[in-house]
């Protein structure tokens, strides 16, 4: 068998990956619908000019499936579609060709039909089908406009072409010809006064200047002042209206009072109580009527006033705790301080950004999954740590060498003992330099370092660990590419161990999904929402 050097297993490794990414950036917009295995229905369309192979198929605008092919039957174009797996569609649906926008590309939209009918299933047919599209209708909609301007122009030249028409258009001719004259010899004869009129125009006009110039800033506030009551009084009438259409509707106190029998009568009932109240305390009864008639009640009051204007004074004086923080500016410059450091925490605090994340990895060599469950904590854009916990199918393997000899012969065995170990640990700080990340501590209960590189607005990435640096065997090389097509959902390829001189390197592809603190708490929210609605 052909041993590779690591270094042409690392050369290999990086071509099958450039090629691979090359290929996903290609290929990204249409592995939705050739991953996923669907299901195939037909369509008859009288016309499907302008649709094409692999166009999209959509339902309220959401993408459920693609055109998979398009052929000629029994004079008619047979579109057949492939719809998603999970989208049901029933017989009642009706499918209509559209164009995005004016010259945008064509694709199938399918309108929701009743409810109950039955569903269509794989090899099925849609009857429902209309062809035409959005940018046939405008042209139908022109040719109607075109149609009207010409009847139009058609009328207008059988009204004015006939002799009648001629002589109906030289009569109103000959009527424009004469107002202008008359117009022309009344200007002429009143040329003097006009001039006069124009000359005390301008000289109004020269005064009403000179009077503005000068009372610019009063006319400005005057007009202002009336700007500023005309909208008070507009505010206050509709305050009125509003006030007068709420009692007539017996709403609010005076509302009730006036529409409503039983608040009078409560009403009536309150003055008598009152009355009673103010009989009892002109008798001295009550703590109030003796607050009033007893000079030992109002002088215990009086004591209780001085007492308190005492306080006040000292407070005013600087006396005291309370007088300290309210006259000594030392005291209020420290509290604004302390005050001034526990907002500065709290900002801080609100600034930290928490990530979970989970990645699932399908190795190749062993046939199992190994699973990372990740905490990231970011206080900064360019700086994070990472806390991982690793459930590695494989564990932790063990090299011993042993040399003997044997008749002169010295023979080295190597002896690999396998310790499965059931979690695996790494905590590490990361630094980011623009597009460029270093990573550096423990990787999977090992010391190491990783170093990470960010293209396409962050939706790719290209990672290259190394740890694990025992001398009894060679370092544990890992390179992987990520790649999000969505905000919490990522795909993840790559080889792990690819210099390993045991043979543990193994190719892996894998999947994984992330959240920060703020989409949990949303999504606990929704939840909550949802538990109280049921």
């Amino acid at each position: 068998m052909l041993k590779l050097s690591a270094e042409a297993k690392v050369g290999i490794f990086v071509v099958i990956g450039i090629i691979i990414l090359a290929l996903m950036a290609m290929k990204v917009g249409k592995l939705g619908l050739r991953l996923g295995e669907g299901y195939e229905v037909q369509a008859f369309f009288d016309t499907a000019s302008g649709l094409a192979s692999d166009a999209p198929v959509e339902i309220a605008g959401v993408e459920v499936g693609r055109v998979n092919k398009i052929r000629l039957s029994e004079g008619k174009a047979l579109v057949t579609i492939k719809i998603y797996p999970g989208v049901k569609i029933t017989e009642s649906v009706k499918a209509i060709i559209r164009t995005r926008g004016i010259l945008g590309d064509k694709y199938i939209e399918l309108l929701k039909g009743v409810e109950g009918a039955a569903l269509i299933l794989a090899g099925g047919r849609i009857l429902n089908t209309e062809p035409t599209t959005d940018i046939d209708n405008l042209m139908i909609v022109l040719g109607e406009v075109a149609n009207d301007i010409r009847i139009l122009s058609h009328t207008l030249a059988s009204v004015i072409g006939g002799e009648k028409g001629e002589a109906s258009l030289r009569s109103i001719l000959d009527n424009l010809d004469k107002t202008i004259q008359s117009i022309n010899r009344t200007v002429q004869d009143n040329d003097e006064n006009v001039k006069e009129i124009t000359s005390n125009l301008s000289a109004f006009s020269q005064r009403l200047r000179e009077i503005g110039d000068t009372n610019l800033d009063d006319l400005q506030i005057i007009l202002k002042n009336i700007r500023r009551a005309t909208g008070k009084i507009g505010e206050l009438v509709a305050g009125i209206n509003q006030i007068a259409g709420r009692i007539n509707r017996g709403e609010g106190s005076i509302g009730k009072l006036v529409q409503d029998d039983a608040t009078i009568e409560n009403l009536n009932k309150a003055l008598t109580s009152l009355r009673e109240i103010t009989d009892k305390i002109s008798k001295g009864e009550g703590t109030l009527g003796r607050l009033i008639t007893e000079d030992q009640t109002a002088d215990r009051l009086d004591q209780t006033l001085s007492s308190m204007q005492e306080i006040t004074e000292k407070i005013n004086r600087g006396e005291g705790s309370l007088g300290r923080l309210i006259n000594d500016d030392e005291t209020v410059e420290s509290l604004n301080s302390t005050l001034s450091s526990i907002n500065d925490l709290l900002k801080k605090q609100d600034m930290f950004l928490t990530y979970l994340d989970y990645r699932g990895e399908y190795l190749f060599e062993s046939n199992r999954v190994k699973s990372y469950f990740t905490l990231r904590i970011q206080p900064r854009e360019d700086k994070y740590y990472l806390l991982q916990v690793v459930d590695s199918p494989r564990g932790k393997e063990t090299v011993t060498d042993t040399i003997r000899t044997v008749d002169g012969v010295t023979i080295t065995e190597k002896k690999v003992e396998s310790k499965s170990s059931d979690l695996q640990f790494s905590a590490q700080i990361a630094k980011r330099y623009y597009d460029i990340g270093f990573r550096a501590g423990l990787f999977e209960s090992t010391g190491g370092a990783g170093i990470d590189y960010y293209l396409f607005k962050d939706r790719l990435k290209l990672s290259f660990e190394a740890f694990d640096f025992d001398v009894e065997r060679r370092p544990h090389l890992t390179f992987r590419a990520d790649y999000k097509p969505f905000k919490f959902l990522y795909l993840t390829t790559g080889m792990d161990d690819f210099i390993s001189d045991i043979g543990r390197e193994s190719y892996f592809v894998g999947g994984g999904f992330s959240f920060s603190d703020e989409d949990i708490k949303t999504l606990l929210r929704s939840v909550t929402f949802t538990a109280r609605t049921d």
